[in-house]
């Protein structure tokens, strides 16, 4: 009589070929983490944590064409990876503006990278009484409930990787916490509200207007990172961790609006992912600085302001 036990088949165990065993010791061996020798995605289901770095202005244009490997500060440990990443404006422009075009163009050209000539980033539109949305992902604390979030109907990324989809879940989570990042907590976005919520938003404000205030701002976080544009999830998506980092490149020589919250949240959100953020000002106005406290990027400001220059991208120089 056999001795084959068929309720063992139909558990979660799986029978190993002895080819599937000898590969998997032999990625092990060339694959360890501290080899430096990475196969495609070997970190995909890794929780990604930002470290960004302060720079000069040299080494935006230097680590900026560097993999995530290659900069310091690149770590993975116990199923993390820590990124190093670049959050940087840039404010004014060189004497010679054939070289700072050079620069912006050697880095517009790179891979896996966005580019927006001007302010807001995007034209977005969020669902009518997000507020209720919102309310729903609370729980007894009054804090967004991950699985509630996560299996939500409102919920627009259940095609992303699940690590991925965790990932922007607890960065939403903490950004609804409002980081002592924000200047202030009075911010928010123009959000369609029925008219009862309209009318209990306005007695609210002569109860407790900072309470207000502050659900306001959690509400707009909320509602931004909920619906972010394809272009952004499609970056993220792209992140081969220990490779080219991704990028986000903006030009604003003030021809467009000026930097909305909405756009501030994005790139907060962004840059807290491991992504790169340079902000290009030629004219040397205020944008970022607006919404964001100093410590958390760079801002170097180079030797003249130029309000209107136009981007032009140029040939640049390998040598």
């Amino acid at each position: 009589m056999s001795n084959f036990n068929k309720e063992e088949t139909q558990g979660k165990k799986r029978t190993e070929t002895q080819a599937f065993k000898i590969n998997e010791e032999l990625m092990e061996i060339l694959h360890d983490e501290a080899s430096g020798c990475y196969k495609p995605w070997q970190f995909a289901d890794h929780k990604v944590h930002a470290d960004t770095l302060k720079t000069t202005y040299e080494e935006i244009v230097l680590w900026g064409k560097q993999e995530a490997m290659i900069r310091p500060g690149w770590q993975i440990g116990r199923g993390e990876v820590i990124v190093p990443n670049i959050f940087a404006k840039v404010s004014g422009v060189h004497q010679d503006i054939k070289l700072y075009r050079e620069q912006i163009s050697s880095l517009v050209e790179e891979e896996n990278t966005l580019f927006f000539k001007r302010f807001p980033l995007y034209k977005q539109k969020f669902p009518k009484d997000v507020n209720k949305i919102y309310s729903r992902m609370l729980n007894v604390k009054g804090e967004i409930d991950k699985e509630k979030l996560l299996t939500s109907e409102y919920w627009r990324y259940k095609k992303l990787n699940p690590t991925l989809q965790e990932a922007i879940a607890d960065k939403i989570i903490e950004f609804c916490k409002l980081p002592p990042f924000w200047k202030y907590k009075t911010y928010k976005v123009n959000l369609r509200l029925s008219l009862i919520n309209r009318i209990i938003d306005f007695f609210l404000s002569f109860i407790d207007k900072e309470s207000r205030d502050e659900k306001a701002m959690k509400i707009s976080i909320f509602a931004v990172l909920t619906n972010l544009n394809e272009e952004l999830l499609k970056l993220l998506k792209g992140f081969d961790y220990p490779l080219k980092v991704p990028k986000i490149l903006v030009y604003n020589n003030n021809k467009g609006k000026n930097l909305t919250f909405a756009d501030a949240i994005t790139l907060m959100f962004m840059n807290s992912m491991g992504v790169d953020i340079i902000i290009f000002n030629p004219g040397g106005s205020s944008d970022i600085e607006n919404y964001v406290k100093e410590e958390y990027y760079d801002i170097h400001r180079l030797e003249e302001t130029h309000s209107n220059l136009p981007y032009r991208k140029i040939l640049y120089s390998t040598d």
